[in-house]
């Protein structure tokens, strides 16, 4: 498992639904009304958009939403939606492309432990990426779509290692049976792509073994998550599962 410790003292911790590219503004819409120099740390959900662009658009792009969440004292972690290049969270692009002159934007790799200080309070964050996209049909393959999208399996001394004690647990996807349970929407991305049906049933393996393995050990959490563009709260067996709709900011408290 990789650890992320962050050893900054934050005032506000907040998550954020999908952006698709659209981030120039989070540092300008995120918690307008907080005191000046409250520390606000970010959780986004995936679907970021990180790799749309040639590298140096990207790096410019990451460049000035860098100085305006510097300045407004926002810190973002970000998960891998479906709609982001892997290669940003695995290591590559910021151990060989300079990406870490970002001090405050960091690539959330899988099967992470993410752990914040707010307000002298140590919250757990499991982290999760990844996700199948459903349109991939109308998509280009490294340009628009990237074929490791979907979520990582994980081996049983994986599994074995995720802790107990989290507070959250942040995912692009959900699990089978919290929300959207049905898949009528997509019937005609499913229709189109022969191996969809597969590929997300494959999925599901994946994400509900990591559940039940978070499940065997945490009987209460707060799950957040994207990918489905609606806003929707739910309490299943104790535990709070939260959908954030597109550039939805909610305040976690």
């Amino acid at each position: 498992m990789n650890y992320t410790q962050e050893h900054r003292t934050y005032q506000h911790l907040v998550a954020v639904g999908d952006t698709h590219g659209r981030n120039k503004a989070l540092a300008y819409h995120l918690m307008p009304e907080v005191p000046e120099g409250d520390a606000i740390a970010v959780l986004h959900v995936g679907d970021f958009g990180v790799g749309f662009k040639s590298f140096i658009g990207e790096y410019d792009d990451l460049h000035h939403l860098n100085l305006e969440l510097t300045k407004n004292n926002i810190h973002l972690y970000v998960i891998r939606g479906n709609h982001d290049n892997p290669m940003y969270f695995n290591g590559d692009a910021l151990e060989t492309r300079n990406c870490k002159d970002f001090t405050n934007i960091e690539f959330i790799a899988d099967h992470t432990l993410l752990s914040l200080n707010i307000n002298g309070v140590i919250k757990f964050i499991y982290c999760y990426g990844g996700a199948i996209s459903v349109d991939r049909v109308n998509r280009e393959p490294t340009k628009s779509y990237w074929w490791n999208e979907i979520v990582t399996e994980l081996t049983q001394e994986e599994l074995d290692e995720i802790p107990s004690k989290l507070d959250i647990v942040l995912t692009h996807t959900r699990p089978l049976g919290v929300f959207p349970i049905g898949k009528d929407e997509i019937e005609g991305w499913l229709s189109r792509d022969r191996c969809l049906q597969h590929d997300l049933d494959v999925e599901a393996l994946r994400i509900n073994k990591v559940f039940d393995a978070i499940n065997k050990k945490n009987e209460c959490y707060t799950h957040y998550y994207g990918h489905f563009h609606t806003s929707n709260t739910e309490f299943i067996e104790g535990r709070k599962h939260q959908c954030l709709a597109v550039n939805e900011v909610i305040e976690i408290r």
